[in-house]
Protein backbone atom coordinates (compact mmCIF):
# COMPACT_ATOMS: atom_id res chain seq x y z
CA UNK A 1 0.00 0.00 0.00
CA UNK A 2 1.31 3.69 -0.66
CA UNK A 3 1.03 6.59 1.07
CA UNK A 4 -0.91 9.57 -0.25
CA UNK A 5 0.65 12.07 1.44
CA UNK A 6 3.96 10.52 0.95
CA UNK A 7 5.07 11.35 -3.05
CA UNK A 8 7.98 9.41 -2.76
CA UNK A 9 6.11 6.41 -2.63
CA UNK A 10 4.50 6.97 -5.91
CA UNK A 11 7.77 7.47 -7.88
CA UNK A 12 7.15 3.69 -9.55
CA UNK A 13 3.89 4.13 -10.43
CA UNK A 14 2.62 4.33 -13.94
CA UNK A 15 -1.26 4.50 -13.94
CA UNK A 16 -3.29 7.80 -14.38
CA UNK A 17 -6.45 6.76 -13.24
CA UNK A 18 -8.14 8.69 -9.45
CA UNK A 19 -9.80 5.78 -7.92
CA UNK A 20 -6.25 3.41 -9.03
CA UNK A 21 -4.53 6.14 -6.74
CA UNK A 22 -6.72 5.78 -4.13
CA UNK A 23 -7.38 2.16 -4.41
CA UNK A 24 -4.03 2.09 -3.63
CA UNK A 25 -3.39 3.98 -1.12
CA UNK A 26 -5.98 2.15 0.56
CA UNK A 27 -8.51 4.82 0.61
CA UNK A 28 -11.09 2.98 -1.25
CA UNK A 29 -11.66 -0.32 -1.71
CA UNK A 30 -13.43 -2.58 -5.18
CA UNK A 31 -17.10 -1.63 -3.47
CA UNK A 32 -16.36 1.72 -3.39
CA UNK A 33 -14.73 1.70 -7.02
CA UNK A 34 -18.23 -0.36 -8.47
CA UNK A 35 -20.53 2.28 -6.58
CA UNK A 36 -18.80 5.22 -8.46
CA UNK A 37 -18.63 3.94 -11.40
CA UNK A 38 -22.28 2.99 -11.29
CA UNK A 39 -22.86 6.21 -10.19
CA UNK A 40 -21.20 7.88 -12.68
CA UNK A 41 -23.52 5.91 -15.03
CA UNK A 42 -26.58 8.06 -14.27
CA UNK A 43 -25.01 11.62 -12.86
CA UNK A 44 -22.27 13.81 -14.59
CA UNK A 45 -20.34 13.96 -11.60
CA UNK A 46 -16.77 14.18 -10.93
CA UNK A 47 -15.41 10.61 -9.64
CA UNK A 48 -14.04 12.59 -6.34
CA UNK A 49 -16.43 14.38 -5.65
CA UNK A 50 -18.72 11.36 -5.90
CA UNK A 51 -16.38 9.79 -2.81
CA UNK A 52 -16.35 13.05 -0.93
CA UNK A 53 -20.08 13.32 -1.05
CA UNK A 54 -20.41 9.38 -0.08
CA UNK A 55 -17.88 10.56 2.92
CA UNK A 56 -15.68 7.61 2.15
CA UNK A 57 -12.75 10.29 1.48
CA UNK A 58 -12.54 13.89 2.59
CA UNK A 59 -11.70 16.87 0.43
CA UNK A 60 -7.92 16.61 1.56
CA UNK A 61 -7.54 13.28 0.67
CA UNK A 62 -9.15 14.14 -2.77
CA UNK A 63 -6.86 17.33 -3.13
CA UNK A 64 -4.07 15.26 -2.31
CA UNK A 65 -4.76 12.44 -5.07
CA UNK A 66 -5.21 14.82 -7.46
CA UNK A 67 -1.52 16.36 -6.48
CA UNK A 68 -0.28 12.37 -6.64
CA UNK A 69 -2.42 12.14 -10.07
CA UNK A 70 -0.88 15.37 -11.63
CA UNK A 71 2.89 14.05 -10.38
CA UNK A 72 2.25 11.37 -11.72
CA UNK A 73 1.19 12.64 -15.04
CA UNK A 74 4.43 15.26 -15.28
CA UNK A 75 6.56 12.43 -14.97
CA UNK A 76 5.03 10.17 -17.18
CA UNK A 77 5.19 13.06 -19.67
CA UNK A 78 9.29 13.40 -19.18
CA UNK A 79 10.15 9.96 -19.67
Amino acid sequence: MKNLYNIDDWSDVSYLRLGEILLESGKINLMHLSMVLDIQRFQKMPFGEILVSMKVINENDLKQALIVQKFIQKRCKNE
